[in-house]
């Protein structure tokens, strides 16, 4: 009985081995993240900001960025209009 109590704690500890080193890349980013939502430089909060408008797009039809590149468009429509009406 004894040895088979130590053959489950060693796959115990060889499994709790894999994991951790499984987890490990995790928790570098989750110390990243721990000091980001603790806003420790002060670039920090607007970096967040302008990540979420960027992202936002991506999710959002009518975003930031589309609303801009339309602008843009127009913008550039004009101009392209106004060049043909002076080479005429």
């Amino acid at each position: 009985m004894a040895e088979g109590d130590n053959r489950s704690s060693n796959l115990l500890a060889a499994e709790t081995a894999s994991l951790e080193e499984q987890l490990q890349g995790w928790g570098e980013v989750m110390l990243i993240a721990d000091k980001i939502l603790r806003w420790e430089r002060a670039w920090f909060p607007p970096a967040v900001v302008v990540t979420f408008l960027l992202l936002l797009p991506g999710l959002n039809q009518h975003g930031i960025i589309s609303k801009y590149i339309g602008m843009a468009k127009r913008e550039i429509n004009k101009l392209l209009k106004q060049k043909e009406k002076k080479n005429e």
